[in-house]
């Protein structure tokens, strides 16, 4: 065995300098990467749903289901039957989105108090009392407070009105909205069961039996065929989600519109109120990412920087990266390149296998006092017998 004075790997000072201040300077730099993306995602805002849906590779499907609705099939209402005979049928259903437009209205009039017969008598008795004021104003003289008095009467008027309408006005909406749905499936409805009904394309083509999806997959001429027909896809079924998520947020606003300023006072946090969409759901996965990950970036960010717990911070960081290569891994042809995230996972595991928070950095510190107190453990344990 060589020893190590003897060996190759042996470094003058020199070099050894260099090596840790190479290794001080790679750990800054990661970090303050991962906390420039972290602090630029706070403040911009983060959707990982495009990276996601893109997914590619035996783990896209479980990637892919951590979007909210990604196929859409929510959204449309889209529901897919199998005969016995394994032929499947694509039915539109838009029950569920009436369902839930019923449901909302009925949260808005319960937050909001639509209709409230006693805010109607609050308010005549408050057009009552100004009545008499605008009379004493006028036999005073006072045409300034008069016409004040007046804006304010009128004003109480009109939220009389409003709030008498509210009731029958949201039922116009809801019955607007519920045809405009209905009717934009009744007009689409070839297309999207088409779509739906042939998204086996994706998987290739049936002249090329049992192996199409292979085919599909390595063979550059076909590939580019499938990717152009699976963009295609995307592009018009983006246009369907764009137009009914229109329909929800006018939908929405509609109702809350409804509500005077005094109902939304007295309704406090709970307005604007919000509709319970079956497509976006507000602890979804992808909620819960696009809520962590920038928080995720910028601590790790901090923690690489400043040398502290650089081991975790690093392993941590590096599992993400692996995470991130798996939605596009480098050996499926056609998919987006990840070459630079390989690179940085690299740099993850060199700091990870080295200690780096030791070099400049505050795990020094911890690394000392450790170490200190096992050297004052082991004293103990050699003085107690001779005590003894």
């Amino acid at each position: 065995m060589i020893p190590f004075e003897d060996s190759p790997l042996q470094l003058s000072r020199f070099h050894l300098f260099l090596a840790l201040a190479a290794i001080l300077v790679l750990r800054v730099t990661v970090g303050y990467h991962f906390f420039k993306e972290g602090t630029n995602k706070l403040k911009y805002g983060f959707d990982a749903s495009g990276f996601l849906s893109s997914a590619k590779g035996p783990l896209a499907d479980q990637f892919k289901t951590m979007v909210d609705d990604h196929d859409g099939k929510k959204r449309l209402g889209v529901t897919i039957d199998q005969d016995s005979s394994g032929i499947a049928s694509v039915n539109l259903d838009p029950e569920l989105t009436l369902a839930l437009w019923r449901d909302f209205r009925d949260k808005a009039i319960g937050v909001y108090r639509f209709g409230d017969q006693d805010l109607v008598e609050q308010l005549q008795t408050q057009r009552t009392q100004m009545a008499e004021q605008i009379k004493s104003a006028r036999a005073e003289g006072d045409a300034e407070r008069a016409r004040a008095l007046e804006q304010e009467r009128k004003l109480a008027e009109q939220k009389i009105i409003k709030i008498r309408s509210q009731l029958p006005r949201s039922e116009e909406i809801l019955a607007d909205a519920s045809d405009g749905f209905k009717q934009f499936l009744a007009q689409n409805e070839v297309e999207i069961v088409a779509h739906y009904g042939t998204q086996s394309r994706e998987q290739g083509f049936d002249r090329d039996g049992a192996n199409k999806a292979d085919a599909a997959l390595y063979v550059d001429s076909l590939r580019y065929q499938v990717d152009t027909i699976t963009s295609d896809r995307k592009k018009k079924s983006y246009g369907w989600y764009a137009r009914i998520e229109n329909m929800w947020d006018a939908y929405e606003g509609q109702i809350n519109s409804l509500a005077t300023e005094d109902q939304i006072k007295k309704a406090g946090s709970a307005a604007p109120v919000a509709a319970a969409r079956q497509f976006d759901q507000p602890w979804s996965p992808l909620k819960i990412i696009n809520r962590v990950i920038p928080w995720f970036d910028t601590i790790i960010g901090v923690l690489l920087i400043l040398g502290l717990f650089t081991r975790v911070a690093s392993g941590a960081a590096a599992a993400f990266l692996v995470s991130v290569i798996l939605t596009q891994p480098p050996w499926i042809p056609g998919t987006a390149p990840t070459y630079f995230y390989a690179i940085e996972l690299a740099a993850l595991l060199v700091l990870f296998a080295t200690c780096a928070g030791r070099i400049g950095g505050l795990d020094f510190f911890f690394a000392a006092f450790k170490k200190k107190s096992d050297e004052s453990s082991a004293t103990v344990k050699a003085v107690s017998p001779a005590s003894a």
